[in-house]
């Protein structure tokens, strides 16, 4: 009985223990422009039939001919069905959200940084992570020695992660003083790793994935945090 109690509370503080799970928001891509998009090839498709039909002379079509034209029909619409298909494949990598919403564009990057392995964020100056579950997460990764952070200038709460673990490369402001980059890599220096880059469009928030060798925007990212590394050992080392 001492052991049937003693596994019930075993299970019960794993529970209250349990890692909290960020789920990526749902209705994050831009269905409105791949729709519009869509519709206006639709819609140029029909308006070239509905010109070209008047100057077929219906009485003349053999059947050879209405066998062709059935064909042609038939291809156009399995390129039309290939074409939704790329346009929905190429938009996965895509994230777009409403400057309005900063708790979609939170999750989202506390969803990436979570379940990405070793990851490298460049940022500002950190103040997106202000709230408890954002600052919980880093100093875990941190703890775990899967937390990089590249910025400008030390935070106070840079430097506490760099004391529970995390790299902290500053690079100094003579470098560069304001980045406008914002980009996380995922299991960052292994196979498989790949880029979330954030910018922003009118009232929209827009955030990119790009695999390694997939495109050079990753390329860029990794150098950019090799050439922090580089800026902040070699500061440090002039400063000792």
């Amino acid at each position: 009985m001492k052991d049937l109690l003693k596994r019930i509370k075993i299970k019960r503080i794993k529970v209250l223990k349990k890692k909290p799970s960020w789920p990526r928001p749902k209705h994050s891509r831009d269905v409105m422009a791949l729709t519009v998009k869509l519709v206006l090839i639709l819609l140029s498709m029909v308006g070239l039939l509905a010109t070209l039909y008047p100057l077929i002379d219906t009485k003349q079509i053999t059947p050879g001919t209405a066998s062709i034209i059935s064909i042609v029909g038939v291809i156009v619409l399995l390129l039309y069905g290939f074409l939704v298909f790329f346009e929905i494949y190429t938009l996965d990598g895509k994230r777009v959200f409403k400057q309005s919403d900063p708790t979609s564009i939170r999750n989202y990057m506390l969803h990436w940084i979570a379940y990405g392995g070793r990851v490298a964020i460049w940022t500002r100056d950190m103040s997106w992570a202000k709230d408890d579950e954002s600052k919980n997460l880093l100093l875990e990764k941190s703890e775990s020695g899967e937390l990089i952070i590249c910025l400008p200038t030390h935070t106070t709460f840079s430097k506490e992660l760099e004391k529970k673990g995390a790299e902290i490369y500053v690079y100094g402001t003579e470098l560069l003083s304001d980045p406008s980059a914002r980009f996380t890599i995922a299991y960052y220096g292994r196979d498989g790793s790949k880029v979330a880059i954030g910018r922003a469009r009118a009232d929209k928030h827009i955030i990119e994935e790009f695999d390694s060798g997939s495109h050079p925007a990753f390329n860029l990212a990794y150098e950019l945090v090799q050439v922090a590394k580089n800026a902040s050992h070699k500061k440090n080392g002039n400063q000792i």
